[in-house]
């Protein structure tokens, strides 16, 4: 890559940032470089609360620990099938 590549890719990243990073800005991972170490205003015996699923909760009902393909049609591999139901004739 040339710089004036390097250059064109980092303003398009500017205007539109990949999506990982937007997510992990949504969710301030990255905030500060000791985020995994226990803040001092804590009391001796509390430890961080690492509960997955309030977090999940936080993100809305989408991000529920539950079964991810609840409520889903079930997969059709057949094209016959899958022809008929759209109503295209063979």
């Amino acid at each position: 890559m040339t710089l004036f590549q390097i250059e064109e890719l980092t303003c398009y990243w500017a205007q539109h940032p990949p999506l990982h990073l937007l997510i992990a800005a949504y969710l301030g991972v990255g905030k500060t470089k000791n985020a995994l170490l226990p803040s001092t205003s804590m009391g001796q015996g509390q430890q961080p609360n690492s509960d997955s699923g309030s977090l999940l909760a936080q993100l809305g009902p989408g991000f529920d620990a539950g079964e991810v393909d609840a409520g889903l049609s079930p997969v059709v591999l057949d094209f016959a099938e899958l022809r008929l139901r759209a109503g295209i004739p063979d």
